[in-house]
């Protein structure tokens, strides 16, 4: 087993607000996150520490989207509930935003928040040192850290040793793949490699239909911010919830051991579909363009500094926000994990697995069913995925 093909040893999920809800108004990503969810639960209360905290995910909304069909589905799919302007303001959120800065800014007074109980935040390495562990114990496994693939071989089944092979009429196959250091050989290969996916695929002619959009992170903390820390809205422990705020839609994620937030953005149209060899956060994209909405909403982001930043990516699938699954001669791919990686990894794992071995359906954990197929891009049925962050 390699590593994803990222020039940077963490991918992405490291790189991640590295939270996880089963709040979705698709009822693929759904299945997809509540049973990851159930199963990641089920670890660590079997002992192994993922960091797993169920504080909740906050979405503030005015009267409208409060009222919205999605919002009242969602209050019977999912352990959940709606909180007061008042519960709110006891947050240390701002419910009313200056007229004047809300003209300015397109901002929307709250009217209440609607809560995920069954959200939360965990820690993206302990998740993933439990899979080494496991694939380890299990053995017939290699891992090759900080190993980027470089290229997929495409060769006829049967050599005919001409120049030019393989030609349009012969059957092909992926013969091997390439590294900076090695040639590596098998009968299959399956890419899980998120946003370098169109790299490797592309210039074999296969749209992996995805597309990488950069997300930055900003680790930002003051003495309001510290205070705040020990605020709830749901869960056995004292800790803020993963909030987003109503608009622009910024994310606010507690980190409870430095009594931080990491403060992000999901940018649609201003960033471009792009891909840097070592994406780094800009400093002036918060004090432009994040700073001035934290200000109006939150009065402890007013006197706040930087302690750290990052940057990563999205592997946005825009057609409907949900893994695509395809498989092509020997290589099977998985891709467009669309921003909610580490909340539907375990799933995307069975997903994988079924799709290599040909399997009609994965069985997810906890016993929901999910066709291979729907997932794929010809045969897609997929429902559209309308909250996206």
């Amino acid at each position: 087993m390699l590593t994803n093909g990222a020039p940077t040893p963490q991918g992405n999920t490291a790189k991640s607000d590295a939270a996880f809800r089963d709040v979705f108004t698709s009822d693929t990503n759904y299945k997809l996150a509540s049973s990851s969810i159930s199963f990641y639960k089920s670890i660590q209360e079997g002992g192994f520490n993922l960091g797993m905290h169920f504080n909740g995910y906050l979405f503030l909304m005015d009267e409208r989207n409060l009222k919205s069909m999605a919002v009242q589905s969602l209050l019977k799919r999912v352990k959940s509930k709606v909180i007061s302007r008042e519960e709110i303001s006891e947050l240390g959120i701002k419910t009313d935003t200056d007229p004047e800065a809300a003209k300015i800014m397109g901002l929307k007074n709250i009217d209440g928040g609607f809560v995920g109980e069954n959200c939360g935040i965990m820690e993206p390495d302990l998740l993933a040192s439990y899979y080494v562990r496991e694939l380890e114990n299990m053995g017939g496994v290699e891992f090759r850290y900080n190993t980027n693939v470089t290229r997929l071989n495409l060769s006829p089944r049967t050599k005919l040793n001409f120049p030019g092979e393989p030609f349009i009429w012969q059957d092909k196959i992926i013969e091997s793949i390439e590294t900076k250091s090695s040639e590596l050989f098998a009968d299959h290969f399956l890419l899980a490699t998120d946003v370098w996916t169109s790299d490797l695929t592309s210039p074999l002619g296969i749209d992996p239909f995805t597309q990488p959009k950069k997300v930055q992170v900003f680790q930002v903390q003051s003495n309001g911010i510290v205070e705040m820390m020990k605020k709830k809205v749901t869960g056995e422990e004292d800790i803020f919830p993963f909030t987003i705020l109503p608009g622009p839609s910024i994310d606010l994620r507690p980190d409870p051991k430095s009594r931080t937030f990491w403060v992000s953005y999901s940018e649609g149209i201003g960033r471009g579909f792009s891909l840097e060899e070592n994406p780094m956060a800009e400093a002036d994209y918060y004090s432009n363009n994040l700073y001035p909405v934290l200000r109006e909403y939150i009065p402890a982001f007013e006197d706040a500094r930087i302690m750290s930043s990052w940057a990563g990516y999205y592997s946005m699938n825009n057609m409907d926000g949900t893994y695509v699954l395809e498989r092509n001669m020997n290589l099977s791919v998985v891709t467009g994990s669309s921003g909610s990686g580490i909340m539907k990894a375990d799933a995307a794992g069975r997903l994988a697995s079924s799709l290599y071995s040909g399997k009609e359906k994965a069985k997810l954990y906890g016993g929901a069913e999910i066709r291979v197929a729907d997932l794929g891009i010809t045969t897609r049925r997929v429902d559209q995925e309308t909250l996206i962050i």
